[in-house]
């Protein structure tokens, strides 16, 4: 027998959005929300549809608010937010005909449920920034105004519509393009509707822009810039003017993020200085590879603090103390997780032929052997990302610590060891080799450029970030199972496009925060403990992962952490004394990355899998 259901719920969204609900059978997606079934709207703000279901078949389904644009080749989707608590509505069909009335968006069975943003599907999401890491954004020429405080406003436009332009000021160049904005900085985060006037830039903030459209190509960016001077004196009648104005073109943005300096005119189109504009273009991944069925995004239960295991039993090469297992490799891992791991961490990037493969270092030695040349073989440093996966899987390569010991070793990789133990294994192989039950922290790889102006590793140039997270996404979605997964990155750029190409897995912030032992960062998103809350706040992440010397310098960070919503893990070498350990634990923190577990540590089963013994059933 089959029932007409009628689905019904309250949403108010704008003129442009649609409210649509998507399930676990066929008539309504499969899940997939680009066969999502649109409803009609209401009054009162209220929406529905009928869907003809098997009568007495339990269904699971959430409603969505999406941006639906179509033209004569295709329908293009955008999702503005969607309901995502990990349990979504229930409806058995009863009858010739029934209503499943939902009650409001975001809320259903007297209880309120996650509602989060959306993820990319068709649309581009581009964001230009201004902020003073490297130098201050704006340099005015002009000597008696270079202490001018400044508002800037961003104003999109669609160079289509300029060709279809009347004459009648309604050429619809600025329409329809919301932009929002944040403020971030040490005591500030919430994105905001850009205002009239736009938005004070201050030396300590990091002022972000952002906007999604479906044809980023043609579009370009007015830059306008208010005096704040001006602003004040018009605040009663709001017509404050621009002062002066700079232009983005599109073809001025190349890959996925960099820094433009375009003019600034006046508004006698004087020249009058210059503005630097950091851009992030963030293109959704292809073949539809996420769903609506779960997300875990920013779900996490409270538990005592977990075991993490750094690259697996821990640092083999760098550390006062190493690792008696070479890190990284599938041997580690595997130990670390027979110790009672909650998660092993690892780090993973790309050889030139873009396989995910895991190791921490940019660069490896090679073995070489000089043409006429005395003595036995040399040890040469080259990128891996110049390295094929064959290269790093049959040449004879060494870690680069390799350079400081006799210039005749031989290559620590002995051809007799047993492969779990060879360094480079895929991540695929990851997937392949460890137990479902062996919970994974993957960090993505990106060199980071150093306040005093030097790349990480002398890396200056590298593979895009949106190809290098889209090759690493895939993989992890298409092999995840029902593995729990954290994806984390020391680079801020890298998170945000983990957050939003893809809803499953959750994103942790890596933050090297105040230290002695490495240099500064350039970008001041990672300079300190409070700046990583509010950037991992604002870019909706599950939290920070912040080094050991910080937060025991300042215990205070872990109750702020944890007032925030926002989960806590910690990294770093002091961990490894049972001390520091002991003390972490008793903050409460959610995990702590460490080496050596072996030490600390008998075999045993780890805190997911009693769990699941227990409740016969698992929560990430």
């Amino acid at each position: 027998m089959t029932a007409k259901v009628t689905f019904r719920v309250k949403a108010a969204v704008s003129d442009q959005h649609t409210v649509v609900v998507v399930g676990d059978c066929p008539s309504l997606g499969a899940w997939d929300p680009r066969k999502a079934v649109e409803l009609q709207k209401e009054e009162n703000d209220a929406w529905s549809c009928t869907i003809p279901l098997p009568e007495g078949t339990p269904v699971q389904y959430r409603y969505m608010v999406c941006d639906i644009r179509r033209d004569k080749m295709q329908k293009k989707l955008m999702i503005v937010k969607w309901e995502t608590y990990r349990q979504p509505r229930t409806f058995t069909p009863n009858g010739e005909s029934c209503v499943a009335d939902g009650g409001s968006f975001g809320s259903y069975d007297g209880d309120g449920c996650a509602v989060d943003q959306g993820w990319l599907v068709d649309q581009t999401e581009i964001r230009l920034r201004f902020h003073s890491s490297k130098s201050p954004p704006i340099t005015i020429f002009i000597q008696q105004d270079v202490n001018r405080k400044f508002l800037i406003k961003v104003r999109p436009i669609n160079i289509q519509s300029l060709q279809k332009q009347t004459g009648d000021g309604k050429d619809g160049t600025y329409e329809d393009t919301p932009v929002t904005c944040k403020v971030l900085n040490d005591f500030q985060w919430r994105p905001v509707v850009q205002d009239q006037c736009g938005h004070l830039w201050e030396n300590d903030s990091f002022l972000i822009f952002t906007t999604q459209v479906f044809d980023p190509h043609n579009w370009a960016f007015d830059i306008l810039l208010y005096e704040e001077s001006e602003i004040n004196a018009a605040q009663s009648d709001c017509h404050a003017h621009p002062v002066a104005m700079a232009t983005v073109l599109p073809t001025n943005m190349t890959g996925s993020t960099g820094v433009v300096s375009v003019p600034i005119h006046n508004n006698q189109n004087r020249l009058v200085g210059q503005i630097n504009v950091d851009y992030l273009i963030i293109t959704p991944m292809t073949g539809d590879v996420c769903t609506a069925e779960v997300s875990y995004a920013r779900f996490w239960k409270k538990r005592k603090t977990l075991d993490v295991g750094h690259r697996g039993m821990g640092n083999s090469y760098t550390a006062a103390s190493v690792s008696h297992i070479r890190e990284n490799t599938i041997a580690s891992l595997m130990s670390a997780a027979n110790h009672g791991a909650a998660y092993v961490e690892f780090d993973v990037q790309l050889t030139k032929d873009k396989v995910p493969i895991v190791y921490h270092d940019y660069k490896a030695c090679i073995s070489t052997k000089m043409k006429g040349g005395p003595g036995g073989a040399q040890l040469m440093e080259v990128a891996v990302m110049d390295l094929t996966l064959e290269d790093v899987q049959s040449l004879k390569l060494d870690h680069k610590t390799a350079k400081k010991l006799l210039a005749d070793k031989d290559a620590s990789i002995d051809e007799e060891e047993p492969p779990d133990v060879h360094p480079f294994p895929t991540l695929r192989k990851v997937f392949n080799t460890l137990p479902e039950h062996v919970n994974l922290n993957i960090e993505i790889k990106f060199p980071l450029l150093q306040q005093d102006g030097a790349w990480e590793e002398e890396m200056d140039t590298y593979f895009d970030r949106n190809e290098i997270v889209d090759v690493i996404m895939r993989e992890v979605l298409e092999n995840g199972g029902k593995r729990r997964i954290l994806l984390s990155s020391f680079d801020a750029d890298c998170c945000i496009l983990l957050r939003r190409k893809q809803n499953k897995y959750p994103v942790l912030f890596l933050s090297q925060g105040v230290t002695v032992r490495w240099e500064e960062m350039m970008d001041v998103r990672c300079r300190t403990v409070p700046m990583a809350m509010n950037f991992a706040l604002a870019e909706g992440l599950l939290g920070v992962d912040i080094h050991a010397e910080d937060i025991l310098k300042n215990p205070s960070f872990a109750e702020e952490i944890a007032k925030l919503k926002l989960v806590c893990f910690v990294w770093g070498e002091d961990i490894n004394d049972p001390a520091n350990m002991s003390l972490l634990k008793s903050m409460e923190v959610d995990g702590i990355i460490y080496d050596r577990m072996y030490e600390h540590r008998n075999l045993s089963l780890n805190i997911y899998q009693k769990e699941d013994i227990t409740t016969k059933k698992g929560e990430i």
